[in-house]
């Protein structure tokens, strides 16, 4: 765990673990005997976390200029880290190349660099295409619990496994597959390649931060609404159209009237991805600031 964070509601952070283990050492192997044997009554009590706001921006003054932070007992903290450290090692091979956030040798930098070289072939193409840069609304509040359990089921992982998870989520007091589904309308035939010759990645995921390229054309926009729906219902990640925007490359005015349909607003590049303009033109030292 790292040093220096602020403390939960038990008082403790890691630096009184590491100083004072010898003494503590056998609570905590109590503790997780009971949940290695899946009795987590009463786990609830070292489960808690003190919610409080960080303002986004100096001058906030309503709720949406705060974000929430919970502030987690020291317990849950350690039980946490020792399923993500169970569960880090696979996560390379169940994802795609195209989801890079918090994932070992991965990085947010590759995200953009994969939207910003799509951009700029498609740009070169010369033909209608359209980039959306998708919300998701309240992505951490809104998914369905059965769904999350079930994508890892399938994946293979154990029910003991996904027993810790629910016995971690189910206790605390306070209360997380695009991608694929794209991929497979691709396979299909729903949906056009991006390129006739090159094979371009249609969907670049970070977090809740998605960027998504298509056919500038009413079939491709009305299938990406579709999918994009059907995700949503599916597990309950459904998109904000109205903080999403649609940026169109060599389009016209019968394309800008097609993605009208979508019902977000129409956005000139360069468009901020991951707190960085993207655009097919080459950046300038300032804009590349944030990856330094």
């Amino acid at each position: 765990l790292p040093g220096h964070k602020a403390l939960g509601p038990d008082g403790f952070n890691a630096e009184f673990l590491h100083a004072c283990w010898s003494i503590v050492r056998q609570d905590f192997m109590d503790v997780f005997q009971h949940l290695f044997e899946l009795r987590g009554r009463g786990f609830c009590k070292l489960n808690q976390a003190l919610l409080t706001l960080l303002p986004k921006r100096a001058d906030a003054l309503e709720l949406r200029d705060f974000r929430p932070i919970c502030l987690i007992h020291i317990v849950a903290k350690v039980f946490a880290k020792a399923l993500s450290l169970r569960l880090a090692p696979k996560l390379d091979h169940l994802l795609s190349r195209n989801q890079n956030a918090f994932i070992i040798g991965r990085s947010l930098h590759d995200n953009f660099v994969l939207v910003r070289q799509s951009l700029k072939m498609l740009s070169q193409l010369g033909a209608p295409r359209v980039m959306l840069k998708l919300d998701l609304t309240r992505a951490f509040d809104s998914i369905s619990w059965s769904f999350f359990f079930e994508v890892p089921h399938q994946y293979g992982f154990g029910s003991q496994f996904l027993e810790w998870i629910a016995i971690l989520l189910s206790s605390a007091s306070t209360r997380v597959i695009l991608g694929r589904l794209i991929s497979r309308a691709h396979e299909t035939g729903i949906l056009r390649p991006l390129h006739p010759r090159r094979l371009i990645p249609a969907i670049s995921l970070y977090a809740d931060d998605v960027m998504l390229f298509c056919h500038a054309m009413e079939s491709d926009v009305t299938a990406i609404k579709e999918i994009l729906d059907l995700f949503g219902r599916a597990s309950g990640l459904k998109v904000n159209y109205t903080k999403s925007s649609a940026s169109v490359l060599h389009g016209d005015q019968t394309t800008h009237e097609t993605i009208a349909s979508l019902g977000c607003a129409t956005a000139a590049l360069p468009v901020t991805y991951l707190g960085i303009p993207s655009t097919v033109r080459r950046p300038s030292a300032g804009q590349l600031q944030p990856l330094v």
